[in-house]
């Protein structure tokens, strides 16, 4: 640690060999294990300099991440106190955070060096990626508080109807006179590296044990986390007065853990002067200042839940919504009818019996009811309205798609009169070759013949997959399909790039595992486009791992491969139209137009189903993993 110039150095030698060799404490003096000097006029920053030296063993990988976790937090992370205009798109509350009284100009920093110098990787990306700010300022001479909750950029472009909200109120006359700083990041779909985890208290500029370790949970996130449910937050609906945002009856659902958070808050001497350090410097004796600070830090997380839940489930709501609609109109649908076309038919016939309906009560004069006949039959045209312009946004996109698929259809016919051309070519080749006598023309000939059979084989796979796809029969009736078969059928399309690519395909699926009801050129498409990214992503001698399994309600396929992560915080954005991030062209793979997910998802929802990314196992890098109902 180096701070502002000192007058006087002390330094100090300790030999710990030679007091182990002491029988007591009361040997030392004397002893020359402990060596002390004072040097005067010296001029040097002031501040504590340790040297380690000789270390008794070498320390392993083990040795020094355990010192790194026990040192990354003693200060606060300088990333908890960088500007945020990077991530933000609104003002923050706080421009400079107060870390310590500094009566002399100089302050402190503690650096790490040698072999235990920290590196870049072992400092977390922090600002990029949170998805919420939280901050409080309580003014210990002004008796006011502050609290301010902002979406990141991050945040805002995945959920457009994210707002931020800040609380800026008098202390009340029983809150104690105590000021104090605080800065916390939230993360919504995955964790903090483990070192970072949690929020801690730092007293000028110093950690204060335990508050934030890991089997410390003086916020009591963790213990609600385990306990949550379908809930209002008490400590908001307590504060109802306070004109804070509306609450919801289920937002105890969206409690995160300790895992989720990484922040400081920050005391100084003159701002909570009455705190009292514990003997053993293990936390504060428990009194009317920190229950206060817990209290507050608490509510401003609180807070953030209640904004955070209010953000997404109106999202995740719209699509439970539109989920539960197919999933009951697959149910009713016939085997050779769409989800989508059956519930528009219904949505007409609902239309013409409350049309019919009102004409009678009209006629019988009875206005009451031809006016509710009226309303529903309002509500019914929303619906259908709705439910075409959904249909009629995709069939836009699809239409070109739509349009090759019917030259596809066409061509499988070319496709398998050219396999039959290659293997009757292959064939004279081999005759040409055995009548040969001159040995070196007949295996020029042998080896083109084998050229001819891999096209033939190629050709002959493409036109086995093109049928799948745009046959006749692969959208006349939808049926339960044998998962694996249907797997290793899509997987022999991709065979010669997963060959030239040396990627290891491990399919863990039942030999009798059977899929709901899906005409089977659906279920070929979803699992081509699945497929088809996996194996261009996991890279050279990479891996792809496919499993399914039923669960109670729902059927439920993941696909996984090693790679490049895909960031969960923003993985919705791929599965937007031409997202694509490949300009590579394979043979089978073929170049990416950035609609593979988007087709997969709608061929999904139409069965009220859902695909997302997912955290993946621990030996790959990305898992997509998708849902249909049972039923």
């Amino acid at each position: 640690m180096e701070g502002f110039p000192a007058d006087n150095e002390i330094q100090a030698k300790i030999d710990w060999d030679a007091i182990e060799a002491l029988e007591t404490l009361a040997d030392i003096e004397g002893s020359g294990a402990v060596d002390v000097r004072r040097i005067s006029g010296t001029r040097r920053p002031a501040g504590t300099r340790l040297t380690l030296s000789p270390l008794r063993r070498q320390w392993r990988d083990r040795d020094r991440e355990r010192f790194f976790e026990e040192v990354a937090t003693l200060t606060p992370p300088d990333v908890l106190l960088e500007p945020l205009e990077s991530v933000l798109a609104s003002p923050h509350l706080l421009e400079r955070l107060t870390v310590r009284d500094e009566r002399r100009a100089g302050g402190f920093q503690v650096s790490y060096r040698g072999d235990l110098a920290l590196s870049e990787g072992d400092l977390p990306a922090a600002l990029a990626s949170a998805s919420w700010i939280i901050e409080i300022d309580c003014k210990k001479e002004e008796r006011r508080l502050r609290i301010a909750v902002t979406p990141t950029r991050r945040t805002l472009a995945e959920y457009g109807n994210a707002e931020g909200f800040v609380l800026d109120r008098p202390l009340g006359g029983n809150d104690p006179a105590v000021g104090f700083q605080a800065r916390i990041l939230q993360m919504s779909n995955a964790q903090w590296p483990k070192r970072y985890q949690g929020v801690r208290v730092y007293y000028e500029g110093f950690r204060v044990l335990p508050y934030g370790d890991p089997r410390d949970d003086w916020l009591e996130l963790d213990r609600d986390y385990r306990s949550r449910g379908h809930q209002e937050l008490g400590r908001l609906r307590s504060r109802s007065a306070w004109n804070l945002p509306a609450g919801s009856e289920k937002e105890g659902l969206a409690i995160q853990g300790n895992t989720a958070f990484f922040g400081a808050v920050l005391l100084t001497r003159s701002g909570a002067n009455e705190l009292q350090m514990l003997v053993n410097r293990e936390g504060f004796l428990p009194g009317d200042q920190f229950t206060f600070i817990e209290e507050t830090v608490r509510l401003a997380i609180d807070l953030q839940v209640r904004l955070r839940y209010a953000t997404t489930s109106e999202v995740k709501q719209a699509r439970q919504l539109v989920g539960g609609r197919q999933q009951r109109s697959a149910r009713r649908a016939a085997a050779g009818q769409s989800p989508s076309a059956y519930l528009l038919r219904e949505l007409h016939q609902t239309a013409q019996t409350a049309l019919t309906n009102a004409r009678t009560a009209i006629s019988a004069g009875r206005s009451t009811d031809a006016r509710n006949q009226l309303e529903q039959l309002e509500q019914t045209l929303g619906s259908a309205t709705d439910l075409s312009d959904e249909v009629t946004s995709e069939a836009t996109m699809f239409r070109v798609l739509a349009s090759i698929g019917l030259e596809h259809a066409a061509f499988v016919h070319e496709v398998r009169s050219l396999s039959l051309a290659a293997q009757t070519l292959a064939d004279t080749l081999e005759r040409l070759a055995n009548a040969e006598r001159d040995a070196r023309k007949a295996r020029q000939l042998r080896a083109i013949a084998v050229n001819a059979k891999d096209i033939r084989e190629r050709l002959r796979r493409n036109a086995i997959y093109l049928a799948d796809v745009t046959g006749i029969e692969g959208r006349r009736r939808r049926s339960r399909q044998n998962l694996r078969e249907r797997i290793e059928r899509v997987l022999g399309f991709f065979e010669r790039s997963i060959a030239r690519r040396r990627v290891d395909v491990r399919i863990d699926v039942s030999n009798t595992l059977q899929t709901p009801p899906l005409f089977p050129a659906e279920l070929t498409a979803i699992l081509s486009n699945l497929f088809s990214n996996a194996i261009k992503f996991a890279g050279n001698r990479g891996t792809v791992r496919i499993s399914a399994r039923e669960l109670d309600d729902v059927f439920q396929v993941r696909v996984e491969n090693s790679g490049i992560a895909v960031d969960l915080a923003t993985a919705e954005r791929w599965f937007e139209p031409f997202r694509s991030t490949t300009t590579e062209v394979d043979e089978s793979l073929g170049q990416g137009m950035g609609l593979g997910l988007t087709i997969t998802r709608s061929l999904i929802d139409e069965y009220g189903g859902s695909i997302r990314f997912v955290p993946p196992s621990s030996s790959q890098a990305t898992a997509i993993e998708l849902e249909l109902p049972r039923r």
